[in-house]
């Protein structure tokens, strides 16, 4: 009998890279709490009234102009049933991945629809380039 050796063939190690994001999807707190409402059926107004605090505060908060404060997180979760420490969690967690795409224009950072960390293009038109306007961290353009 004839007897076969086999030979491993070397497979080349696989090397891991660190890992970079494509891009990077920002969901502000105010996103989840307007869930919240819609499945509560209530308006800005309502949560205010219930939440004893005024209508422009949830406003704002809304619109990611402030953030979710510990005093906020604790009313919310009193009147919708939101973990308040889960909210400031996610509040903190927003504010760091928000200012991570404010440090590394290079990765498109989109915030619902909108692209918020990349300078706008100039228009084939002629038009005047908008240039770099900076958005105030956590603020849409109006």
């Amino acid at each position: 009998m004839m007897s076969a050796t086999l030979t491993k063939s070397k497979r080349p190690q696989k090397r891991y890279l660190p890992h970079t994001p494509n891009y990077i999807y920002l969901m502000p707190p105010g996103e989840v709490i307007e869930e919240k409402m819609f499945e509560m059926g209530i308006d800005t107004a309502e949560l205010a009234r219930r939440m004893k605090v005024p209508a422009e505060t949830i406003e704002k908060l809304l619109r990611f102009e402030i953030p979710l404060t510990e005093s906020l997180a604790k009313k919310l979760e009193q009147v919708t049933w939101m973990n308040a420490n889960l909210m400031l969690r996610h509040e903190k967690s927003y504010r760091e991945d928000l200012a991570y795409a404010m440090e590394h224009p290079e990765i498109p950072a989109y915030l619902g629809t909108e692209i918020i960390n990349q300078p706008k293009r100039a228009s084939k038109k002629g038009r005047q380039n908008s240039a770099t306007t900076s958005i105030p961290f956590g603020q849409k353009k109006s």
